[in-house]
């Protein structure tokens, strides 16, 4: 609805468009502005169910519903022209915000790097004023049109700081030259600061975020049930969260092998003969991969959607070094489905079948 909506008065703007498809135009921008009014509606109904009617509406997400319903009545009833009016359907790109749990990551960055980010501004800004006033100083005699009042130096320092050129301002001078290249590297710089710590805060939100997501997916293994918090935090930040759909391939028979896979969630089915197994939550599998035999020895799939926990083989030695009571556990474990494989082969030899 968000696209119809949003392509619809993009086309009521082309008048020979608009024209041509009658009213046909106005139909799906209404259709689209009621759907959003029944949208909003169901919301603020289950916030007042809830008791939070007041919390909603003066939330993000009740000003963006708001935006997206009262401006195009009000407009058309205040009188204006349809054309016109149906650009607050622009508003509707909001919507984009509701949807998208990446906006309230990028919204934790810019309050957690509130400092350094204000820091930047305040750098952009004193080079902003102190670059048009050098060159409203210089240039001032010989081009009054383009440098002869600071707001016209002013836009000029936006220009070149931005990186942008326009071209409509130029300094003649010498001096002029010289400022307007340090200008344009310190543009850069500052560009380049603001970036690396918007990058730099991203990245360590979306480490925090998913060591607290292991770290509640791998707390819920039994197998790690019984270390102390530092060992949990230790494995936590070896591991990698996968999420596989259901009737998903996750290992093949034959392929080399060089992880692990723990179950935080889910089920997969480990086809063997003479009858596939199927392991549950807090399972593992994989391990024969890291105990010697690198040939992987059956074909593992999902029956489910489910969360796995993948450890590599360096840090499986790595968490085999420190914990030793798990590195005994998962040697028992694949020593126990070693001799299981290789009875299974005795019998499929003495039965005079072919292995696989």
């Amino acid at each position: 609805m968000l696209a119809v909506g949003l392509a619809a008065m993009v086309a009521y703007t082309i008048p020979g468009l608009a024209k041509a498809a009658g009213g046909w135009l106005s139909a799906c921008l209404w259709c689209c502005l009621v759907y959003f009014a029944v949208e909003g509606f169901v919301r603020a109904r289950t916030a007042a169910q809830a008791g939070t009617l007041r919390g909603y509406l003066l939330s993000p997400s009740g000003m963006v519903d708001l935006l997206a319903i009262f401006p195009v009545p009000l407009a058309l009833a205040s009188g204006g022209e349809p054309a016109t009016s149906w650009l607050f359907a622009s508003l509707w790109i909001l919507k984009l915000a509701q949807s998208s749990p990446g906006f309230a990551q990028i919204g934790r960055v810019f309050v957690l790097e509130a400092k350094p980010l204000t820091s930047v501004l305040a750098l952009f800004l004193i080079i902003l004023f102190l670059a048009s006033a050098a060159m409203y100083v210089l240039e001032r005699d010989g081009q009054p049109a383009a440098f002869g009042t600071l707001p016209a130096a002013l836009w000029w320092a936006v220009v070149t700081l931005t990186t942008t050129g326009y071209g409509d301002a130029v300094p003649h001078t010498h001096l002029g030259h010289m400022l307007g290249a340090f200008i344009m590297i310190c543009g850069i710089a500052t560009f380049g600061l603001l970036t690396g710590i918007l990058a730099t805060g991203f990245a360590a939100e979306s480490r925090r975020r998913n060591f607290i997501q292991t770290w509640d997916l791998v707390s819920k293994v039994p197998f790690f049930q019984s270390l102390d918090p530092s060992a949990i935090a230790e494995i936590t930040h070896m591991l990698r969260r996968l999420e596989v759909p259901a009737q998903t391939a996750v290992i093949r028979r034959g392929k080399v092998g060089d992880c692990m896979y723990f179950i935080a969630d889910g089920e997969v089915q480990v086809d063997i003969k003479p009858a596939p197994i199927r392991l549950g939550s807090g399972s593992f599998f994989g391990e024969l991969a890291l105990l010697g035999d690198s040939i992987r020895t059956a074909n593992v799939a999902t029956t489910q959607a489910s969360t796995l926990l993948i450890l590599d083989l360096v840090d499986f030695r790595t968490l085999t070094a420190h914990h030793s009571e798990l590195a005994r556990a998962i040697e028992a474990e694949g020593k126990r489905r070693m001799s299981e494989n290789q009875k299974l082969r005795e019998l499929q030899i003495q039965s005079g079948a072919t292995l696989p």
